[in-house]
């Protein structure tokens, strides 16, 4: 690869009589490079246009929608506006060592928009999850778009990002009318400094400017976990015991399941005579569209589950094959386990709204009967949790039992046991006063 520095000549004003414009550029031989040749644009300007090759070849001409030619043309770069002759020589020096070891980057024209919606958020689409891909396009669309996405790619700056941090600390939520709390914000941080990861990778910017750019930070609040106690839970599974889908509230209480799991569970991942489920996949949102994907743990787990939760899915099992020959319909591996009386599988939104009109009825039911009793005072507690909550409240009653954490970590699917042992720390701090009094006692004894 060659270069040569020339001169631009001593252009003079004639109304000044000084010289005008920088003098000096240099030019860089780059050989034959692949470019797609527009003849309709060469035709009616008598010039031809090319497009160089910079990724994916263009399906039109962005001029004239035209059809394009595969060519292969002699490509030079050329940059002027240097004062002096050395310092054009030195640029060049400077860029054919870059170019010659590969670290050069080619300055690119695309403005933030362009490179989010056209290049990023459609070649990463394959490669993550629906609902990541769902979060990455609306902090595109919503945040990232309105603030930045006219700028140039290459003229983006860490102050630019944390002008638009600044802004959108100022910035109500769409659907309240509060501001945007901490953690979206820094949501959003990390939705950019993904996408500029992958311009770094693809070569299209040579920095990452978002990672030195100060984020939002996130105060870290210690709240205590609702859960309900053993008795709530027992309460909670015999108000629903004649329930139609009593085997999948069991399932929800015994096993700390996810709601997506349970609701993905097949009937060739049930092993009831082992007395065994295998959690391989799950039905989640992405808006209200359901998708099935793999489990958070790879090929899944394997959870042993009581006598009782057996026997309660024996009893569904016999249920559901009497709705499915109803409707002409044969049970079978590959049926869902839990499924509505059509035979379709459960919408996981939809299980949520179950869950909250029984949790509402066992309430009122609760604060009917004590009023009818005359009994004074408050009716018995019966929290309102989420769905959600039903897991965290299997955790809590398995670890306060003496579950070892590795243990629990398994089985609620975490990706290692220092997640359970942060999510939780709040009932193993508590169990620190039954190990030091059992400690204790032990030493202490005759």
């Amino acid at each position: 690869m060659k270069g040569h520095v020339y001169s631009l000549g001593k252009k003079i004003n004639a109304k000044t009589g000084k010289r005008e414009g920088p003098p000096y550029g240099f030019c860089i031989e780059l050989g034959d490079q692949p470019a797609q040749l527009c003849m309709a644009c060469t035709e009616k300007n008598g010039r031809r246009r090319l497009h160089w090759l910079k990724g994916k070849p263009l399906a039109k001409c962005p001029k004239c929608g035209g059809e394009l030619e595969q060519v292969s043309e002699r490509r030079q770069y050329t940059k002027s506006g240097f004062q002096l002759k050395g310092e054009a020589d030195k640029a060049m020096r400077d860029q054919l060592g870059k170019r010659e070891d590969g670290t050069y980057q080619e300055p690119t024209n695309l403005t933030v928009a362009e490179f989010l919606v056209q290049r990023w958020l459609p070649d990463i689409e394959s490669s993550i999850a629906p609902s990541t891909f769902a979060s990455y396009t609306h902090d595109v669309n919503t945040y990232l778009l309105p603030h930045i996405g006219h700028m140039r790619l290459r003229h983006l700056d860490p102050g630019h990002v944390n002008a638009m941090y600044r802004e959108l600390a100022q910035t109500k939520c769409r659907h309240r009318a509060n501001l945007l709390s901490a953690s979206t914000r820094r949501g959003i941080h990390a939705t950019l400094r993904r996408a500029l990861r992958d311009a770094v990778r693809w070569g299209l910017v040579p920095r990452n400017v978002a990672a030195l750019a100060d984020p939002p930070r996130v105060k870290r609040h210690t709240h205590e976990m609702k859960v309900w106690t053993r008795e709530q839970l027992r309460t909670f599974l015999g108000a629903v015991v004649d329930d139609r889908l009593f085997a999948l509230w069991r399932v929800y209480a015994t096993t700390g399941m996810r709601r997506g799991e349970a609701l993905g569970l097949q009937w060739r991942h049930v092993d009831l005579e082992k007395s065994r489920l295998t959690v391989q996949q799950a039905r989640v949102t992405v808006g209200y569209k359901v998708i099935v994907r793999t489990s958070k743990t790879g090929p899944g787990r394997s959870l042993p589950v009581g006598a009782n939760t057996v026997e309660a899915l024996k009893a569904w099992r016999d249920v559901q094959a009497d709705e499915l020959l109803d409707l002409g319909v044969s049970q079978g591996p590959d049926t869902y386990v839990f499924t509505d009386k059509a035979g379709a599988p459960l919408h996981p939104d939809r299980v949520t709204k179950m869950f909250e009109e029984h949790h509402a009825a066992i309430a009122a039911d609760i604060a009917k009967r004590h009023k009818e009793s005359g009994a004074e005072g408050d009716p018995p507690a019966f929290p309102r949790i989420r769905l959600h909550d039903v897991r965290h409240t299997y955790a809590t009653l398995g670890l306060l039992e003496g579950v070892h954490p590795k243990v629990m970590s398994e089985r609620l699917g975490h990706a290692n046991v220092m997640i359970t042992l942060d999510t939780y720390s709040h009932v193993l701090a508590g169990m620190q006063e039954s190990a030091a009094e059992l400690i204790e006692a032990s030493i202490d004894a005759d």
